[in-house]
């Protein structure tokens, strides 16, 4: 039993079998949203699971609950919701009791009526049950046939025949990406034109699970008419008909992706190695130089190089927190953004003495993202530090407003200048005269909209703000929480 949720949590297209089981067709349901349909004890668990696999949470998500539909039908069963980009799938598998208690309970209605079973019953349907299946089966196809062609990804529609997948149907990306007509491949194994032979056992392992009407979600490896290529691999059971056992199989390229953060990894690790070690070296000689040479010129030359070189390290190390956004991304969790703020005002209090730290802060408040989340807050502070006087007036605030999170750092300073803000959280262009911040500003963006938030700036009454809007997580806090 199939649906779709749009990012409303409504219904936007609704598979045949799902529709019968709670006594309506596919029609009725449309526009409809989900948690309307589950039963008052399981409606929270619902919704709690639309919300984290919607905000990116999480993956999937599978709940046990009840479905009410027209009359006394009540079904329940296994619900299980799986994130693509914009939508959530969702399919809905009914314990073999509830499914035939829901099919005889099911209420006799005159013909007339629009809660009208459209389900196939032993007796002879009539003309008009027969016309209105056929209508509700035409507009299923036009549903999934706009959806098919609207997804940026490629799909196709197999269809499990002795454990193989047959393709019956695939949208216009999937010629497009993996370079095969659908006259060519329709009819055929998929497995036979699109695993490699090394991916064999992984293939019929997904197969399997798509036959027992289970979902699939994975990395995997695919060969195209152009070569082997990386996906983003999501499979989506349903049931067409009794016995008839079919999966949508959605494959999201990123080759690109997946190369560029091996390159960046690489690169990252062996230059910042490099770089720290050779610093160090200069930092000790720059060090040795103004220790012994008489002349002051010299001594100030001396002092320096060593203060370059510790900017230099001082960047090697924000450059490891960037790469550390790129390796946590696939990783997110709930993090207690409060504790962060905590601990950060606290170590800005001893670095910088004489500047004033206020802070407003509830005792928690987790929010999605992981601990990288901490290196925003305490580059934002550094940069209200450096960039103002020695006695400034930062103020850290934290509130909750609705399913965010709002973290403000207010100082009394400049303010940032219009042109590095507008190249970093703007539209304007990166040039060499656009980096006075260094990397402080752009590791502070790259955290926050990983966590799947927003930076926000402005400048009141002499005050400059940042706003950083993080969605709120109600999961378990992340290992590496600080301990204030």
């Amino acid at each position: 039993m199939t649906f779709v949720v749009d990012g409303e949590g409504r219904l936007s297209s609704v598979g045949t079998t799902f529709a019968t089981s709670v006594g309506t067709d596919p029609d009725a349901l449309a526009g409809e949203s989900l948690a309307s349909l589950v039963d008052d004890d399981d409606r929270q668990a619902v919704r709690d699971a639309l919300d984290a696999v919607g905000s990116g949470e999480c993956e999937r998500r599978r709940c046990r609950c009840r479905l009410r539909g027209h009359g006394d039908t009540v079904v329940e069963g296994d619900l299980e919701l799986v994130a693509n980009p914009a939508l959530v799938f969702g399919t809905f598998t009914a314990s073999e009791a509830t499914a035939a208690a829901a099919v005889s309970a099911t209420p006799d209605t005159p013909k007339s009526s629009a809660a009208e079973p459209i389900a196939p019953t032993a007796s002879e349907p009539t003309p008009r049950a027969t016309d209105r299946t056929a209508a509700s089966v035409e507009s299923e196809r036009e549903r999934f046939g706009r959806l098919f062609e609207l997804i940026r990804d490629p799909v196709v529609e197999v269809e499990v025949v002795d454990g193989e997948p047959v393709v019956r149907s695939v949208n216009s990306r999937f010629v497009d990406v993996f370079g095969y007509e659908a006259d060519q491949i329709v009819g055929e194994s998929l497995n036979e034109f699109i695993v490699p032979d090394d991916c064999d056992g992984e293939a019929t392992e997904f197969d399997r699970r798509t036959a027992g009407g289970r979902a699939n979600r994975a990395i995997v490896t695919r060969r195209t008419a152009w070569g082997r290529r990386e996906f983003l691999y999501h499979g989506i059971p349903f049931e067409a008909a009794p016995g008839d056992q079919r999966g949508f199989a959605i494959y999201s390229d990123i080759t690109s992706e997946k190369q560029s953060r091996e390159h960046l990894q690489v690169l990252h690790r062996v230059l910042r190695h490099n770089l720290r070690n050779e610093l160090n070296v200069v930092l000790g000689r720059a060090d040795e130089i103004r220790e012994a040479a008489a002349d002051p010129s010299v001594q100030r030359a001396a002092a320096q190089i060593a203060d370059h070189a510790e900017q230099l390290l001082a960047a090697s190390e924000k450059a490891r927190s960037a790469a550390d956004v790129v390796e946590y991304e696939s990783r997110r969790e709930s993090t207690d953004v409060a504790a962060h703020l905590r601990a950060v005002a606290d170590a800005a209090r001893q670095a910088a003495p004489d500047a004033t730290i206020e802070t407003d802060l509830p005792s928690r408040l987790p929010v999605s993202g992981t601990a990288t989340v901490r290196e925003a807050a305490a580059n934002l502070l550094e940069n209200a530090l450096e960039h103002t006087g020695p006695s400034t007036t930062v103020r850290i605030s934290a509130v909750v407003d609705g399913r965010d999170a709002v973290v403000t750092v207010a100082d009394d300073g400049r303010g940032i200048p219009p042109a590095e803000w507008e190249a970093i959280f703007g539209d304007g262009h990166l040039t060499q005269l656009d980096h006075s911040s260094g990397l402080g500003l752009w590791l502070v963006k790259w955290v926050v909209e990983s966590a799947g938030g927003r930076v926000d700036y402005e400048r009141v009454d002499g005050w400059t703000k940042v706003v950083l809007t993080l969605p709120r997580a109600t999961g378990r806090l992340s290992a590496e929480e600080p301990t204030t």
